[in-house]
């Protein structure tokens, strides 16, 4: 039983996907594909962006913390060698600190001493770096970044090549922080550590990361929206040429089967779609015509013996009393005529499984030779009684002995097909005249000639030969037969035989004799048996 969960059916969500329109679920379609890759862009260009913003704010506050630790090394050098280290030792870090005060970046210089680390004096908001009223200030949240350092993150500055980077928060704009210590020269060890701490400020980066953010939220959804007009517009115009398809197609019924769709551009794939239904319906109407006609020939051939019927049984009953003679000649007629309907629905049944694909029954390997021989000895009574001769070939030298001539098939229908290419043959073969029969071979071919001395098939003829209901200028009159005159099917289910074995009816040229008909029946060989020809 179907799950109701999963089946495609009755699954909601499939049912409301099969209500949309082909146009609507392609532009539903690109959209989702489109948001989806703008999503992912946004979001990859965004960590882009943010980590590079980041990265280079760190590295502008790593490199400023290196060149004003290098800068201030390089200044107590230079008083070392003047002999003047403590009168420009506070100036020398107020100096470096002034030079480098530049738009968002700010440095400041602190003593490592315990003033610095000690608690904030209540009613103060900064610690000085000296006792000096003009010295350095820090705020409170670098001397408190400053402390965290020290105590926590020694290892981080353990030299002025080493900076450690935080963030923090002052005058409500965020800050990233690199700090590094300077520690005293080997000459001069009296010096005090200094802590140099570089700050850069994150409010420019914030400002243009929302630019950013509101351009992108922006964009997105507007690109989206264009996608989703133009994405439906694009559909429309590309599926115009299925929707007048479908309207033309839904036009076309039984009464104008000639009708055909409008070919825009063969080449691209609703161009091909058109062909194909184009061609689709010639085949429709040629079977509608096929099927009329087959109608039509069927009421026609049934028609007459079906009349001849009534109206002997109407003369027969006009009269209260008749000779015994003539209920005996009008039984006759009668008897005669049923004989030849009963053919003919017979045949028509025939045809009927043909058209239906179901012909073959039952599949085995016949001989051919010993099934060519029992049916010209069935109709041997039929030629005589024509004054025909009926003379059976033997195979040629080079051919297959006669066991090795099978064909894998049905042997009713196979019969049926040998003795209706010989009653074609007796009915157009004159009064004292002879039909060749011969069973040939190739490689892969088992071959059966029937050939007659009669006047030849027609040239308007030959095109429909094999078509159902065709009649040919017989040689011989109706009554010779004991069936009265063919209804035209014999050759067309003879070719329908043919075919549901795999082989095929050909009308030859006859070469070595004068006039007259030449039949080729093809069928391949039986598997088990093909290739060994002698």
């Amino acid at each position: 039983m179907t799950d109701p969960v999963t089946d495609p059916v009755t699954d909601p969500v499939t049912r409301r996907g099969m209500r949309l329109s082909i146009r609507m679920r392609l532009t539903l379609w690109n959209a989702s594909v489109l948001a989806l890759v703008l999503g992912a862009f946004a979001v990859a260009g965004w960590v882009t962006l943010t980590t590079t913003l980041r990265q280079r704010t760190d590295d502008a506050v790593r490199e400023s913390a290196r060149v004003v630790a290098g800068a201030i090394r390089a200044e107590r050098a230079a008083a070392q060698a003047r002999g003047d280290v403590e009168e420009v030792r506070g100036a020398t870090e107020q100096a470096v600190l002034r030079e480098l005060r530049v738009g968002d970046l700010e440095v400041f210089i602190a003593d490592e001493g315990a003033q610095l680390m000690a608690a904030r004096q209540p009613g103060t908001s900064r610690t000085s770096l000296n006792t000096n009223d003009d010295a350095v200030l820090l705020p409170d949240e670098v001397r408190t970044l400053l402390r965290d350092i020290v105590q926590a993150r020694a290892s981080e500055i353990a030299d002025e090549r080493q900076v450690a980077l935080g963030t923090i928060r002052m005058r409500g704009v965020d800050w990233r922080a690199g700090v590094t210590r300077l520690a005293p020269m080997a000459q001069d060890p009296g010096e005090p550590p200094l802590l140099v701490t570089a700050l850069h400020s994150l409010e420019d980066d914030r400002l243009f990361l929302r630019a950013v953010r509101n351009t992108l939220l922006l964009a997105i959804p507007l690109a989206l929206l264009a996608s989703v007009i133009a994405g439906y517009a694009l559909a429309r115009r590309s599926l115009a040429p299925l929707d007048a398809i479908t309207t033309r197609t839904a036009s076309i019924t039984a009464a104008n089967l000639d009708d055909r769709l409008q070919v825009v551009n063969p080449h691209d794939e609703l161009g091909r779609l058109a062909q194909i239904v184009n061609d689709l319906l010639g085949r429709v109407g040629d079977a509608f015509r096929t099927q009329r006609q087959f109608v039509a020939d069927a009421s026609h051939e049934l028609r007459t013996p079906i009349a001849i019927i009534r109206g002997e049984a109407d003369v027969t009953l006009r009269r209260h009393t008749r000779e015994e003679a003539e209920y005996r000649e009008a039984l006759q007629v009668i008897q005669q005529e049923s004989v030849r309907l009963s053919r003919i629905v017979d045949d028509l049944f025939l045809l009927a499984r043909v058209d239906a694909g179901s012909l073959i029954g039952e599949h085995r390997d016949v001989a051919i030779a010993e099934l060519v021989a029992t049916a010209a000895r069935s109709v041997r009574s039929l030629a005589e009684s024509r004054g025909v001769a009926l003379q059976l070939s033997a195979p040629r030298a080079t051919a297959p002995t006669t066991e090795k001539l099978r064909v894998h098939g049905d042997s009713v229908l196979l019969h049926r097909l040998v003795l209706n290419l010989l009653d074609n043959a007796l009915k157009h073969a004159p009064t004292s005249s002879t039909v060749y029969v011969r069973v040939d071979a190739t490689d892969q071919l088992v071959q059966i000639d029937v050939d007659d001395e009669g006047p030849g098939v027609p040239p308007a003829l030959r095109d429909r030969l094999f078509e159902r209901f065709v009649h040919g200028a017989s040689s011989q009159p109706d009554e010779a037969s004991g069936y009265g005159r063919g209804a035209g099917l014999g050759l067309a289910i003879a070719q329908a035989i043919a075919h549901a074995h795999g082989g095929h009816i050909a009308l030859r040229p006859s070469t070595d004799r004068a006039g007259g008909a030449r039949f080729r029946v093809s069928l391949p060989r039986s598997a088990s048996v093909s290739g060994d020809v002698a």
